[in-house]
């Protein structure tokens, strides 16, 4: 049985059309298919969790059919089911994910790709654990920034041209246009960093980016040379820049050349502390939070996912 979790409004409802075209398919029919859609935020997570369990001896995947949001959601969702195998199929806004994971058919190429002639392998996701918090940890399939990027996140979800740049397909502006905004008021942070037990303090952290694939941002390669890993992170760090300099190094992020300026230095850890004598805003899968003390690292489980990289 293949499952189907649909976010009908992810891509200003490209998740709607994408799975009446798939559904379309005689594969669909062929194959045992069963779709169920989100009605709320969060609501991924919640039946991603309740479908695993109650087709746990039948199920051969998961798909998800929405944007890097839900997908976050849904990964989230089947923590406690790491033998669950997920094939994400993208309609959402950003699609780093598949970017980052080589996804390069048309939905229902990839589609019938996933069902016919899958390309199962490992995916070691990313984990924050808000110290001072009880919460439980989130995981992560994309990246988790903090500063600048986590600022500039909350300004995108909130904002109302979303839906407009996305009808338009004009989607990748919306990073751009949040990021002006927030660069007119936005001061740089004191922070610790702890990379495997080694302690540096930043006196002006413009924005500490953790990552587990090159993109971020809806296409902008933010370590370019990231490759999925089982162990560490990319961690970069943009520190001590000018205002009109980050519009110079935003600006070349698309092409991965920032990372010839000074004020940029990338490091890989499997371990990364993250201390503020303040809140700081993060940004996880595009997703908004504050914390004052957290860790990040990776998921010791593997689940498998369909992907190419």
């Amino acid at each position: 049985m293949y499952l189907f979790i649909v976010n009908p409004v992810s891509g200003n409802g490209r998740g709607k059309k994408v799975y009446e075209k798939i559904k379309q398919e005689p594969l669909y029919k062929k194959k045992e298919c069963r779709a169920f859609f989100t009605e709320y935020e969060g609501h991924a997570r919640s039946l991603a969790s309740h479908l695993a369990e109650m087709f746990k001896d039948r199920v051969n995947a998961i798909l998800v059919v929405g944007g890097d949001g839900t997908l976050h959601e849904v990964v989230n969702g089947l923590h406690r089911y790491p033998d669950v195998k997920v094939a994400f199929i993208p309609a959402g806004s950003g699609n780093d994910f598949a970017r980052g994971c080589k996804l390069t058919l048309k939905n229902e190429s990839l589609f019938k790709q996933i069902l016919e002639s899958p390309s199962w392998k490992p995916y070691w996701l990313g984990k924050i654990k808000n110290i001072k918090s009880e919460n439980q940890a989130l995981y992560f399939s994309n990246s988790i920034g903090f500063g600048f990027d986590g600022e500039v996140a909350s300004v995108t979800n909130k904002a109302g041209y979303t839906k407009l740049l996305s009808l338009l397909k004009l989607s990748r502006l919306q990073y751009v246009i949040a990021l002006l905004q927030v660069l007119l008021s936005y001061q740089p942070k004191k922070l610790e960093l702890e990379l495997d037990g080694k302690k540096r303090k930043i006196e002006n952290a413009f924005m500490v980016t953790i990552t587990n694939h090159p993109y971020f941002g809806g296409g902008m390669k933010i370590v370019p040379d990231a490759s999925i890993h089982p162990h560490h992170l990319y961690v970069m760090i943009i520190e001590n820049i000018s205002k009109v300099k980050v519009l110079f190094l935003f600006f070349t992020v698309f092409f991965g050349k920032h990372l010839s300026f000074k004020e940029v230095k990338v490091y890989q850890a499997e371990t990364i502390r993250v201390q503020s004598n303040e809140k700081i805003d993060y940004q996880v899968d595009g997703n908004s939070g504050k914390c004052t003390n957290c860790t990040v690292s990776k998921e010791n489980s593997t689940r498998q996912i369909h992907r190419f990289l």
